[in-house]
């Protein structure tokens, strides 16, 4: 070592110094890229939680119109409808007597 001037080593020192702090620089910039990318992700997932939320909501809403719907035309069934076939059918018997006294007229 005594061969080797104090200037070379102070060179040799300060290159292996400024390759040290160069890779420390790149590693804390990382850390601050890295660290806005985590608080755009959670704006992103908040934003992503709240339109589930409200497509749940309106699922939800839809469900409750179409069971509505569905009471309501169950109801109108029961109500309407079965009555007029009941009456159909008493005609229909009706229509059937009708014809059997005819045809036993005819005959």
């Amino acid at each position: 070592m005594e061969n080797i001037p104090s200037v070379y080593w102070m060179i040799l020192i300060g290159a292996v110094t400024a390759f040290v702090c160069f890779v420390l620089y790149q590693f804390a910039m990382l850390l601050r890229e890295s660290t806005g990318a985590v608080k755009d992700s959670r704006k992103i997932i908040n934003d992503a939680k709240k339109l589930v939320d409200n497509a749940n909501e309106i699922i939800e809403e839809a469900t409750t119109i179409v069971k509505t719907l569905k009471g309501t035309v169950l109801q109108i069934n029961q109500a309407v409808l079965v009555p007029v076939k009941k009456i159909g059918e008493v005609f229909g018997l009706a229509e059937s007597f009708s014809k059997g006294l005819k045809s036993k007229k005819n005959s």
